[in-house]
């Protein structure tokens, strides 16, 4: 049943004042991650001089990004005038100094794009005319959309999380049986597919995705040991020849990009591919299941999906069930993912 969200609080002048500043915030944190800036001040405090020769970046130019950045709770700031010296705030050697391996920097990349930069300026216009405005050769069903090479290369915040229940999911599933040859689909990083057969030792991955953004998953399979256990097939998931069969199809954060039609479409191609008692299991964000509040990183999806798609939105849970039934499976399993505003979906043919 879904969520019963509380009232939100009034809007004030402040509110709305904060909301319109947002992006200010936003673009001073991925400009310094974007000079490094953050690795400039390890071991400070520096006055502005010796960050901006650090930088490569005029003096006074970086004087003003650094008193901003202060002003945003981004940077300490001490000193007079003209002669302030800036630090690191707690938690920034570790998550925005590139050397840290907890480094996540990376992920204005992803949350704070170039390209979602563009289309939310013009979410006014896409709004008004009821779809992306992206010609269909250069939306995100396209094999260049440059959104997904980035997404392979630093995932999002979530990736970890999810996978973890993914395989808590499937552990009954897995225990008895002697080879699991998985089928990742639209992989991306391939982090998913990795990840259970890094946790399944029976299993093989095939990663299947647009050619441009496989490069980061075979460097992921390197990484994690798996290049001898992992495959891959490049082109589109709806046309290309998928082989099989598999006893594990996976597909993370993917349905949501298409329509619920096309969704049901691929499912049912995906059953075809499905070995006797194997499973499909979906995993992503839902709406209307926590309430407005939780959602927000799905809800901000769903309007990435409206600028950059032609039909994708992110489905309730109903939805999904919808889909799983309608393409010949099993009632799915529903599980929680904890902390998270998404879910999976496990199901076999029926």
């Amino acid at each position: 049943m879904p969520a019963v969200a509380p009232p939100p609080g009034a809007i004030t002048r402040q509110t709305i004042l904060e909301t319109l500043l947002a992006f200010k915030r936003t673009s001073l944190l991925r400009t310094a991650i974007e000079l490094r800036l953050f690795d400039a001040l390890a071991g400070g405090p520096y006055g502005a001089a010796r960050v901006a020769e650090t930088v490569g970046a005029p003096a006074r130019a970086v004087r003003v990004l650094l008193t901003a950045l202060a002003a945003a709770g981004l940077v300490t700031e001490q000193g007079a005038p003209e002669h302030e010296e800036f630090g690191l705030v707690e938690g920034a050697e570790r998550l925005l100094v590139t050397t840290s391996p907890e480094y996540a920097g990376g992920a204005a990349e992803v949350a704070a794009s170039q390209q979602e930069w563009e289309s939310m300026g013009a979410l006014t216009e896409t709004v008004l005319a009821g779809a992306t405005l992206l010609d269909e050769d250069a939306d995100a069903g396209s094999r260049d959309f440059p959104y997904w090479r980035a997404f392979a290369v630093h995932g999002t915040f979530a990736t970890r999380p999810v996978t973890r229940a993914v395989t808590g999911a499937l552990r009954p599933w897995a225990a008895d049986r002697d080879e699991i040859r998985l089928l990742d689909v639209g992989c991306g990083h391939a982090l998913f597919g990795l990840a259970l057969a890094q946790e399944f030792h029976q299993a093989r991955i095939v990663g299947a995705d647009w050619g441009s953004v496989l490069p980061r998953a075979r460097e992921n399979a390197e990484a994690m040991g798996l290049a001898d256990r992992a495959s891959w097939i490049a082109g589109d998931v709806f046309t290309e020849d998928l082989k099989g069969p598999y006893d594990l199809v996976v597909l993370a954060n993917f349905l949501p990009q298409y329509p619920e039609e096309e969704g049901t479409r691929l499912l049912r191609r995906l059953r075809g591919v499905l070995a006797p008692g194997g499973r499909v299991v979906a995993a992503g964000f839902t709406v209307g299941d926590f309430g407005p509040l939780p959602e927000f990183g799905g809800r901000m999806l769903s309007l990435l999906l409206l600028a950059w798609t032609r039909g994708g939105e992110v489905p309730a849970t109903a939805g999904y069930l919808r889909m799983f039934r309608d393409a010949g499976f099993t009632e799915p399993e529903v599980h929680d993912t904890p902390g998270l505003p998404s879910r999976l979906f496990v199901a076999g043919a029926r």
